[in-house]
């Protein structure tokens, strides 16, 4: 008998306590979820940094912003920095400029400081070049 009375007063002082720090956990797991989903579908930060992109980006590196929505609403052109997978290594992001577009056609100097010899070339679009392209 007075051991169910020690519980009793026992869950009485913890009972507040617990449902205060149940309201915190839900408030945090919500906020993981929203930052979660952020990240994934909306925007996300990452560190980019070397050579590529000088003067634009600093060589020792740069915190971006990457915008993830522009791809899917196909607001994606000319001008507009991105960041891809590296052919050499898929598991490193590069960071470049898009150029040209599909349909495009564009011309670069080979080598500008030796010659002035040029190339042009057609941008096609991605689904012509199979499982590369995806």
């Amino acid at each position: 008998m007075r051991a169910a009375k020690l519980l009793q007063y026992a869950f009485r002082q913890w009972k507040p306590a617990a449902k205060e720090v149940l309201g915190h956990s839900i408030l945090l797991a919500q906020f993981f979820s929203l930052l979660h989903l952020t990240e994934t579908y909306i925007c996300s930060p990452t560190l980019v940094y070397g050579p590529s992109m000088l003067p634009t980006l600093n060589l020792t590196g740069d915190v971006l912003l990457v915008d993830k929505l522009s791809l899917l609403l196909g607001k994606v052109g000319p001008g507009d920095v991105v960041l891809v997978r590296s052919p050499q290594n898929p598991r490193k992001c590069i960071t470049k400029r898009i150029v040209g577009v599909e349909g495009d056609t564009v011309t670069f100097l080979v080598d500008p400081a030796r010659s002035d010899r040029s190339h042009s070339l057609v941008v096609w679009p991605p689904e012509d070049f199979g499982p590369l392209g995806q």
